[in-house]
This record gives structure tokens, sequence and C-alpha cells, in this order.
């Protein structure tokens, strides 16, 4: 019984030690709809609108992210990358191996849209819209991923509801440690002066 209690400690307290600090103003919602499941997150930055442009469309730093092992980008025409990305899950005591290739089309300073070309989802594809406020910017997911798993669902539901929160937390978090770079590639906005 010590030993059970024991474990049960070490393992809130490794939970613990990994949990990153969630934005006040963060929130995530997950929909599950027979296999496929609807995502959806928004929180507010204080990345200028083209600031907040620049940080999503920085593709190669999504390394930065926990689980995210590689992403190269390839540019295909002006308005379309092709990522592809390779991430590591942690699904209850597991590892799973993430590989997918995304195409992703762009609006400049607005929003992103992307589809899955390949990899190991059923299905996955969603945007990202950009929108200002006077402190700076809201960035707001929608999304539908479909998982190609031998997993039960509710351990998909878990997982889901769990660790996206964590996920989003952590790409807000790295949205304000890259202001002062991402603002950086921004021009910077006139005033116009008034007599």
């Amino acid at each position: 019984m010590k030993r059970t209690s024991l474990l049960v400690v070490a393992l809130l307290l490794a939970l613990a030690a990994n949990a990153v600090p969630v934005p006040d103003n963060l929130q995530v919602a997950v929909q599950r709809t027979g296999d496929s499941y609807q995502l959806s997150a928004r929180f507010d930055t204080s990345l200028s609108q083209c600031a907040a442009y620049r940080y999503l469309t920085d593709y190669e730093s999504a390394v930065k992210l926990p689980g995210i092992l590689s992403s190269t980008a390839y540019r295909e025409t002006d308005d379309t990358v092709v990522v592809e990305r390779t991430a590591e899950e942690r699904i209850l005591f597991m590892r799973v191996r993430l590989h997918s290739v995304l195409a992703f089309t762009e609006y400049p300073d607005e929003r992103l849209t992307f589809t899955q070309l390949s990899g190991d989802s059923r299905s996955f594809s969603g945007h990202w819209l950009i929108e200002p406020h006077p402190q700076g910017s809201t960035l707001i997911f929608q999304g539908e991923w479909e998982p190609d798993t031998l997993l039960p669902l509710f351990i998909i539901d878990h997982f889901a509801k769990h660790d996206l929160e964590r996920r989003f937390g952590e790409i807000a978090r790295l949205a304000e440690e890259q202001r002062s770079l991402q603002s950086a590639k921004c021009p910077q906005a006139t005033r116009l002066v008034t007599r």
C-alpha cells in the first residue's frame, strides 16, 4: 500500500513539474462527433496583427513547442507552404510518434488555413484567424481532427481534452516570448499628426 501511495505521489509530482502556466484568457474546447474531433482555441496576445501573422507563419520555429521533433517548410507558391512535421505525443505511459504533411494557405495578417496532405491521422484541417484589438491581437484556432489509431476513443478523449489546453497555453506563452523578434519584422505604424 505504501509503495502504491508513493508511486501515485511521484506521478502527480512529475505531472505538476511538466505543467505550463495557462494564460488567463485562454479558451479551449474539444467536441467529439463519431470518430472526429472539433477543436477550438482562442487567446489574446500583445503581438500586433502583423507580428501575430509572422509568429504563426514561422513554421520551422514550431520545434520550440513541446513534443514537436521536426518542422520543415517548403514554399510552393506565393501563398501556399507545405510543412512536414514530426511530433511525439505521450498518451498514458506510451510514446506515440506522429508524422504529417500539411498544406498551409496564407492570407497575410488575417488568417491561415491548412489541410493534411498525408500523415498518421485520417484527416486534419483547420484555420487560424487573427483579430486585432487595442492591446495587440486575438488568435483564434478552429480545426477538425480524425485520428487513425487502434487506441480506444475514450483514451483519445482524455488526451485531447487535457493535453490541448497545455499545448495552446504553450503556443500563447511562446507568442509573448517571440514578441520583440516578430515585431521587428513588421513596419511601424505611422501616426498622423493633427494641427
